[in-house]
């Protein structure tokens, strides 16, 4: 027997604890605790199509904008909303932490009754959410304001559409970039960016050695929908998951196997750093800073405040390209902003709509691409005298370089199963590379053994 998600399992709790309580039924509705907006939802919060905001309200969004130039950006659109538009709105919100950790969030919120009315969602938890009937459906908002669903970019709308809904819409995606030290590099003999991970690996290789062993060439984050599935992309053409998101042919072509070696031959010759057990992401970002490291894949989400530090520790920074085997290769990860309709009412999410559309306006989009380095999400953003004007600066390249990636770069299939085989391949990654008790093999025999309960094909 195949094992139940931890959503499943949640709101079926939720659900018989409604039901007690209502003394049984076929539907459940929950009061809302905003004495200003009208009667909760039903299962279907659309069935009577969509409405207007008729009175001022406050919602709430959860997000995972914690950096200080994505927060410092996030705090000042919803001022901008707070004070302009014309419904009375008040957005309020709540920093959950990284992307997983909103979900998780609104996991426990299910239960206990107690969810945001916006949320910026993961890969992982976009199609569990949207299975469950959790995510409204945006459909009608879209139809009666007649917003140009063919102006959002075609490759960020793979966790946008659920069936036949609009479940979300692109809000903090983003490709990775190689963010690494010219000067080191120049040191090493090397005059420009590596083309192919081969090139890189060698060039990270030759630092370490030229350093006498103390500063590491590369180093990656374990994140395996993201810096991972694009590695694995590049050697099998579908990354961790099969495209129809049913299974992990990886585990059986070789390409998990061999990355699975690679990674950890990488590390144990010194020249690829291994994650920190803790905050890896910003550790790792310190040693580059502190000139400890001479390369490092992150999000282009990131490229404003990694810039700034290292304009102000003095490092010349570059960014490019990120390669995988044999070329370019990139993933596209990130968030996208969905409304939460389990529990609130048609006024809550007409008002969500309302700072949705707002976030999906050119204004918004350039400047939250310029000010922390996200994706455009639209094309007419793109075609703005804003964006041309600050990708012509020969200072801002690499935020054009991570939208040139796009057209590119992979993401993980839309499925049920993405997160709890995220979970497990993130749990083998750890052991192998920052625990170093087991094998690569025995790395893959587990992997094996938990698809098994995983997917359906398995």
């Amino acid at each position: 027997m195949k094992r139940r998600n931890t959503l499943a399992l949640l709101l079926a709790g939720s659900m018989s604890l409604t039901l007690a309580a209502c003394g049984g039924g076929n539907t459940a509705s929950t009061p809302t605790p905003d004495a200003q907006s009208s009667a909760a939802v039903s299962e279907n919060p659309q069935s009577e199509g969509p409405e207007q905001v008729t009175a001022p309200i406050t919602i709430t969004f959860w997000h995972d904008r914690t950096s200080d130039t994505d927060y410092e950006f996030l705090k000042k659109s919803i001022q901008e909303f707070n004070d302009t538009n014309e419904y009375g709105i008040t957005v309020e919100e709540v920093a959950q932490g990284y992307l997983d950790d909103v979900q998780a969030a609104i996991e426990t919120g299910i239960a206990a009754g107690e969810t945001p009315v916006l949320a910026d969602l993961s890969c992982n938890g976009i199609p569990l959410f949207a299975s469950e009937g959790i995510l409204a459906d945006m459909t009608p908002y879209v139809e009666r304001d007649g917003f140009d669903m063919d102006n959002v970019l075609k490759e960020l709308t793979d966790y946008v559409y659920y069936e036949d809904q609009i479940v979300a819409m692109p809000y903090t995606r983003g490709t990775a970039i190689l963010y690494y030290n010219k000067d080191l590099y120049a040191q090493a003999g090397l005059d420009h960016a590596p083309t192919t991970l081969e090139e890189l690996n060698e060039y990270a290789a030759k630092i370490y050695e030229n350093s006498g062993n103390t500063i590491r060439g590369i180093g990656y984050t374990i994140e395996p929908t993201y810096y991972q599935h694009y590695l694995l992309e590049s050697l099998n053409g579908v990354g961790f998951m099969d495209a129809d998101g049913l299974g992990a042919s990886c585990l059986t072509d070789g390409s998990m196997s061999q990355f699975l070696t690679d990674w950890y031959n990488w590390t144990e010759e010194g020249w690829c750093e291994i994650p920190a057990l803790s905050s890896a992401s910003s550790a790792m970002q310190e040693n580059f800073f502190n000139g400890q490291l001479a390369a490092f894949v992150s999000s282009s989400n990131r490229a404003t405040s990694i810039s700034q530090k290292a304009a102000e520790m003095g490092i010349n920074l570059g960014m490019s390209y990120t390669v995988g085997y044999g070329g370019y290769a990139a993933p596209l990860g990130g968030g996208s902003v969905g409304i939460i309709a389990e529990g609130h009412s048609q006024q809550e999410i007409a008002a969500a709509w309302e700072f949705v559309k707002f976030l999906m306006s050119d204004e918004q989009v350039a400047a939250n691409h310029i000010e922390t380095g996200v994706l455009p999400t639209t094309y007419s953003s793109v075609e703005t005298d804003t964006l041309k004007d600050f990708w012509a600066d020969p200072a801002n390249e690499g935020y054009k370089i991570s939208y040139e990636q796009v057209k590119d770069a992979s993401a993980p299939a839309m499925s049920l199963y993405t997160s709890e085989w995220n979970s497990v391949v993130r749990t083998a990654y750890s052991d192998l590379i920052q625990g170093r008790d087991i094998t690569p093999e025995q790395a893959l025999e587990n992997l094996v053994n938990e698809a098994k309960a995983i997917f359906p094909a398995a």
